[in-house]
């Protein structure tokens, strides 16, 4: 059976056509700024999808690039190689600076330059590879070490003790245990600390599972 309307309910607006009226009412009265605020948003996101699509040719073209200065130095041999290597990733770097390619490639510059005995370029890329790196991977951890490395060379003992610190502190200590503990007992037997020494000699013995670095540090340990 239909329910009978009473005249109230005829005699009231319709809520749906109120609540466009309304929209509309509001739509006319702000009419410029909601155009204004579209035209922002389209805008920005012309920008952004924009500055995307530039980043990821960017990317695109900087690995192309790294990946080409592998290869080519792979066809040469080890010497002409290198200063080839050095050469196309100090281009790859001034090129596309922003790139991961070019963070890599200041790393892989600081391992040719400490591989040919050019400590202090090999120490200036090395920093420049710390500065430029967002996080704290296993690089970042082997960069502090070469640090050290290199200090050491120069008998800076307690310059590359604080390098090797450093790699103790980064997020990826944990995979370089054996390795950091090693440097930093070797780094205090040459300061003639022989207890510190030996403390991280005992801590690099309980990391280690490669058995000939496990008879080096018996080895160091029996003669403290």
């Amino acid at each position: 059976m239909t329910k009978k309307l009473d005249k109230k309910t005829l005699e009231e607006p319709d809520m749906l056509t109120l609540f466009f009226a309304r929209v509309r009412t509001f739509i006319e009265t702000h009419r410029k700024k909601i155009y204004l605020g579209s035209g922002i948003f389209i805008l920005i996101f012309v920008l952004a999808s924009g500055f995307y699509l530039y980043s990821m040719n960017y990317e695109k073209k900087a690995t192309k690039f790294y990946n080409t200065i592998l290869n080519e130095s792979a066809k040469l041999n080890s010497t002409q190689g290198g200063e080839a290597a050095i050469k196309n990733l100090k281009d790859l770097i001034a090129k596309y600076p922003r790139s991961n390619a070019a963070l890599l490639g200041r790393y892989r510059l600081g391992n040719l330059y400490y591989k040919n005995g050019q400590n202090d370029a090999a120490m200036s890329s090395y920093l420049e590879f710390i500065k430029h790196s967002s996080s704290q991977g296993d690089l970042v951890v082997l960069s502090y070490n070469s640090l050290g490395s290199l200090e050491e060379q120069k008998k800076n003992m307690k310059k590359a003790l604080q390098y090797y610190e450093m790699a103790m502190k980064t997020k990826s200590a944990s995979s370089f245990e054996a390795l950091n503990y090693t440097n930093i007992a070797r780094i205090y037997e040459a300061m003639n600390n022989k207890g510190k020494a030996a403390e991280f000699y005992k801590k690099a013995l309980s990391k280690t599972v490669d058995p000939m670095m496990t008879l080096l540090i018996k080895r160091e340990l029996s003669v403290l």
